[in-house]
């Protein structure tokens, strides 16, 4: 019987607060909650929200409030989360569009270059942008708030994260989440 409620509370969804975003989304795994600081500055305020189970699986969830109009061509940011990615040690071998959130997004698969005894073997990065919008100057969008996810669960539940997961303006549906999934305030990366 306590294995049967221990499985209903690991599919459970979650609602947490994050910045001024309310983020849900059911995650397929007994997980703790850890939220960052935010990050501001006069470019853009970042939020981050570690769902976390052990030193080598973990998903994050950032997101970035610019002040000024970015850059949300998507194409565009499919190159540079690569190349980012290459600067960690991390080969891509993936990239595939998707729908995330109900917004046009994608998910780069990567492997380490060299493979470290209890490091994951491979690495999810995906990327949508909340509010991106087409612009008038050619075939570019352009939009003020990113949300990535990175994710070394494996590919079945970084999946289920992202077909679930909801990020809106305003508050989560329960405050007390954090607490009641151990969760717990770091310092900004």
């Amino acid at each position: 019987m306590m294995l049967m409620l221990s499985a209903v509370a690991m599919a459970a969804s979650d609602s947490q607060q994050l910045g001024p975003y309310a983020v849900s989304f059911d995650l397929n795994a007994n997980y703790q909650v850890q939220i960052a600081q935010p990050v501001q500055n006069e470019q853009v305020n970042a939020y981050r929200m570690g769902l976390i189970v052990d030193n080598s699986t973990l998903a994050i969830i950032d997101i970035a409030d610019y002040v000024e109009l970015e850059d949300a061509t998507l194409k565009a940011h499919k190159n540079l989360l690569g190349l980012s990615m290459l600067r960690e040690g991390l080969n891509a071998t993936n990239v595939e569009d998707m729908t995330i959130d109900g917004k046009e997004g994608f998910m780069v698969t990567s492997e380490p270059f060299e493979a470290v005894a209890g490091a994951p073997s491979n690495v999810y990065r995906a990327m949508y942008w909340l509010d991106s919008q087409a612009c008038e100057c050619g075939p570019v969008s352009v939009g003020k708030t990113s949300v990535v996810i990175t994710s070394t669960y494996p590919l079945e539940v970084t999946q289920g994260l992202l077909s679930s997961l909801k990020v809106v303006q305003g508050q989560a549906a329960t405050a007390a989440a954090p607490a009641a999934q151990g969760g717990q305030i770091l310092p900004p990366a």
